[in-house]
């Protein structure tokens, strides 16, 4: 059987969480580098005009969540039950709100040591939770892990929840090392433990990984 082919810029970005849900699985898969009129000119292979796209048998899938959810239920990572699920789904959709934000202070923000003083302020500081931060908050997502024992976001098991957890929160202590630690020292044991879980502690080490998190070198 061939393996699944991610197409996707040589950056990580968000086919992240789908290469960790592949090996996480004891899989492996393919890379097929996209360059920006192919994606922009080729409304077949990339309908919404942006990768990732994974192709996988007969399947042809754009949508990184689409993408996401369609790895979760192949390699039983959706959760066991219907409430396991749709906690999943709901952190799923917090890390996705979480991401936008940290896309905006790369992107538009350049890193500015302002913006990213805010950015704690308003995204991490424990005390900002109740203001306004447009339901973005790693306390939110936090209280999942902390509410279901600490381990794994949801159930008993691995799901697509912990590996989008561990990606957003592996993109912010490149920028906050120090203070996540001090303040969130239950999410630093939670990236740990789940970078040592095999199939993902090998690609982390491995040539596939790539280097650089976003398009313009900063993160």
């Amino acid at each position: 059987m061939s393996k699944p082919v991610i197409h996707y810029f040589p950056i990580r970005g968000r086919a992240e969480v789908l290469r960790l849900a592949i090996v996480a699985s004891g899989d492996d898969f393919d890379t097929v580098d996209v360059n920006y009129s192919e994606q922009k000119g080729d409304r077949d292979k990339y309908p919404f005009g942006q990768s990732p796209r994974l192709v996988d048998g007969d399947l042809d899938i754009v949508q990184s969540n689409t993408i996401a959810r369609y790895l979760a239920r192949k390699y039983n990572l959706q959760g066991k039950t219907e409430k396991e699920m749709c906690t999943v789904d709901m952190i799923m959709e917090g890390v996705e709100s979480l991401r936008i934000k940290y896309v905006n202070l790369i992107y538009n923000d350049q890193l500015a040591e302002a913006a990213k003083e805010a950015y704690w302020k308003t995204y991490f500081d424990k005390e900002t939770t109740t203001g306004r931060n447009g339901g973005a908050h790693i306390q939110y997502i936090a209280n999942f892990l902390a509410k279901n024992g600490g381990q794994y976001c949801a159930g008993d098991s691995l799901t697509i929840a912990d590996l989008c957890l561990w990606d957003v929160l592996d993109l912010h202590l490149r920028i906050f090392p120090d203070q996540i630690q001090e303040a969130y020292p239950e999410l630093v044991k939670f990236h740990s433990e789940i970078a040592e879980l095999p199939g993902i502690k090998e690609y982390l080490a491995g040539p596939k990984r790539l280097a650089e998190p976003n398009a313009n070198k900063l993160g």
